[in-house]
């Protein structure tokens, strides 16, 4: 996988018109009327942004694709209604489309000459509002004014994010490519979430616009109970008809989800196979930094957490006096972890990893009990607050859901088809509770304050169990496992072959050569290393990661990268000046495990395993600053004329490791 992402990077990198021809259509399409509200022309000039942080295009050349194209596409749309005027009703796809000219009317009406500016951020509006400007006369030298402004400002706002994240993704890729992968995974959660919320809103929209007209004039032609049911459904006073609308869809989809993948796990279909390549996949990417991270983005669905969000919620219905509310829920949260139980024991699914249980994994009640105390959750809230904030509250949570979920495959708490049919489970149970309680109160009081309660109540409970988490780790670390002892003449004779010859990322790859083995303490490899003028430490601070972005900047003041061997980051990292102020060569050891034994009480002496490198500054596109390994650079020890004897280190012997070459060495008298 590492090697199809460089591949793809060069490909890009070797193809820059290619690309930017990509950024300057998606930028014009998505200004043309109609058809710009299905080409995600922002999410195209996200990807451009990346590429720019990874060096593969230049931040000048895509912002001037991008607003040449904005520009161009707004023109269009505005000629075509200046054109044809009132006629642009009747030409497709506006034909079919009224109601989003109409929309734009009033916007237009509203804003007035500004609405060419706050549409084109606006993703339904920034297509149609130049057409309704051409068509109410708007003047030339005013729209194309108001035009170059919005693309002008449109174009950072929407490739700039995605510089930040590839420039991001190119440093997490020079530490390890496991954290690209983590990253990823991240940001795909939080994209999905948002999607996500959209899809269902628009789905459920369309139906209730559909099925409205036809169910009011059924209502209206059947007197009976049923005919005032339908009509009661489009009251205005109390819209539910929506809501009735997201939970028919919810119950659909996740009903139709589960109970394909429990056709699944029962006829042990392939697709159960695939959790067994997800564990392994995500175990071939843990590094300790992944798993503190994860291991946060878990704590929201602990018990603690979850319980401390059921008694929220138990005491906020008793305020407002729901009690049929409240019991229909708790009644859900207990009956559904019964039935959950019970299939668990039908389907006798063991856990994907190897992690000793005494349950069945299928369906997940742990994720299932996540999902239906947020599920509830989101859908108290959006009833409470306006659309806008509502949409966000929903995101919020599925995002929330979805990040547990990734923290549990990760640490092997259940398989993808476990969390799967956990989710959609409970899905199908928070929708029924939701359909009850709109049916039950259709109009509820506004309670626009506790979105952000809600959000100290669960920000509290996850800061107590990390402080509690860390205190544990720190007490854990005072017990570091005791290394094996060995004598010299152990080392030298043969140990030193059982070590690694290259540093590994990723399982089975190789990075640079692992070219020193020296048994020292820390303090005295950093003491001997800093008289000769190498500087310990990775340099991480706000003005180093400013540097990454300065126009004038010393190799030097550029952080310099942890790396890591098989997930492990390397504990000792020092960095020495270059000939020249874009150059330097970085040091770094890795403890391996083993330690020299000395005669009359002396402290054993671990063996670090160190890799020499030099790097050189890469501008690829101003304001990137890119640390590259100088291919053409020697970082064998002793090809600067002898660092390590100026050091007092004595060569016990140069060995051939796989092709590498690897100093042995003690320290000596000086």
């Amino acid at each position: 996988m590492e090697h199809a992402y460089t591949h793809l990077l060069h490909l890009l990198a070797g193809h820059p018109a290619w690309t930017l021809a990509a950024v300057f259509v998606f930028a014009f399409l998505e200004s043309i009327a109609i058809i710009g509200t299905f080409v995600p022309g922002s999410t195209a000039l996200f990807v451009a942004g990346a590429l720019v942080g990874t060096g593969a295009l230049n931040l000048g050349s895509v912002f001037a694709c991008a607003i040449v194209g904005a520009v161009a596409g707004d023109s269009m749309s505005y000629g075509l209604g200046r054109h044809y005027k009132a006629k642009i009703v009747e030409v497709w796809p506006l034909r079919t489309h009224p109601r989003m000219l109409d929309a734009a009317h009033r916007f237009f009406a509203k804003h007035g000459a500004k609405s060419v500016v706050f549409a084109r951020f606006i993703g339904p509006l920034r297509a149609i509002v130049p057409v309704v400007a051409g068509m109410l006369g708007m003047p030339s030298s005013r729209f194309y004014t108001m035009n170059v402004l919005s693309a002008l400002l449109w174009a950072p706002v929407s490739i700039l994010p995605g510089v930040v994240f590839g420039a991001s993704i190119q440093l997490a890729g020079a530490v390890s490519f496991r954290l690209v992968v983590i990253i990823a995974l991240l940001v795909g959660i939080v994209w999905l979430g948002f999607r996500t919320t959209r899809i269902l809103l628009s789905l459920a929209n369309t139906w209730t616009t559909e099925a409205g007209p036809h169910l009011a004039a059924w209502g209206r032609r059947h007197k009976g109970r049923t005919g005032s049911l339908a009509l009661r459904l489009l009251d205005p006073g109390k819209p539910i008809l929506v809501a009735i609308s997201v939970a028919s869809v919810v119950v659909l989809l996740s009903g139709c989800l589960f109970f394909g993948i429990l056709d699944d796990v029962i006829s042990g279909a392939p697709l159960v196979h695939i959790d067994a390549s997800v564990f392994h996949f995500l175990q071939s990417v843990r590094t300790p930094w992944s798993d503190a991270v994860l291991s946060a983005l878990e704590t929201p669905g602990s018990v603690t957490t979850l319980a401390t969000l059921v008694i929220t919620v138990v005491l906020w219905l008793l305020w407002e006096c729901r009690w049929r509310t409240l019991g229909y829920w708790l009644a859900a949260v207990a009956f559904s972890q019964l039935l959950i139980f019970a299939i668990q024991l039908a389907t006798h699914r063991p856990p994907v990893s190897s992690l000793p249980s005494d349950a069945y994994a299928f369906p997940s009640n742990d994720f299932a009990a996540a999902v239906i105390v947020y599920g509830f959750l989101a859908f108290m809230l959006t009833r409470r607050v306006g659309p806008l904030v509502g949409i966000l509250v929903v995101a919020t949570s599925l995002v929330i859901v979805l990040f547990v979920a990734l923290a549990s495959l990760y640490f092997g708490r259940f398989g993808l088809s476990d969390a799967i049919g956990g989710g959609a489970f409970a899905s199908i149970w928070v929708a029924m509770v939701a359909l009850t309680a709109v049916w039950r109160h259709p109009v509820v009081p506004s309670r626009k304050f506790m979105p952000p309660l809600i959000l100290l109540v669960v920000c509290g409970s996850v800061a107590l169990q990390l402080e509690g988490d860390r205190q544990t780790r720190q007490s854990d670390s005072t017990r570091r496992a005791t290394p094996v002892l060995v004598t010299e003449s152990q080392w030298t004779n043969s140990l030193w072959k059982q070590l690694p010859c290259y540093r590994s990322d990723m399982e089975g790859d190789r990075k640079e050569a692992l070219t020193v083995q020296w048994p020292a303490n820390a303090g005295e490899i950093r003491s001997r290393l800093r008289v000769r003028g190498w500087v310990e430490g990775t340099n991480l601070s706000a003005q180093s990661l400013l540097s990454l972005a300065s126009p004038n900047v010393a190799a030097m003041a550029l952080p310099v990268l942890p790396k890591l061997d098989n997930g492990v980051p390397s504990p000792l990292v020092f960095a020495h000046p270059g000939n020249t102020r874009d150059e330097r060569d970085v040091l770094r050891f890795w403890s391996s495990g083993y330690a020299i034994e000395h005669r009359g009480g002396t402290a054993p002496s671990h063996i670090w395993i160190g890799a020499v490198v030099h790097e050189r500054l890469y501008r690829p596109s101003w304001p990137i600053n890119i640390l590259l390994e100088a291919s053409n650079a020697d970082p064998r020890p002793g090809a600067d004329g002898g660092w390590l004897s100026a050091l007092g280190l004595v060569v016990l012997a140069r060995e051939n490791c796989q092709g590498v070459p690897v100093a042995l060495m003690v320290s000596g008298e000086g």
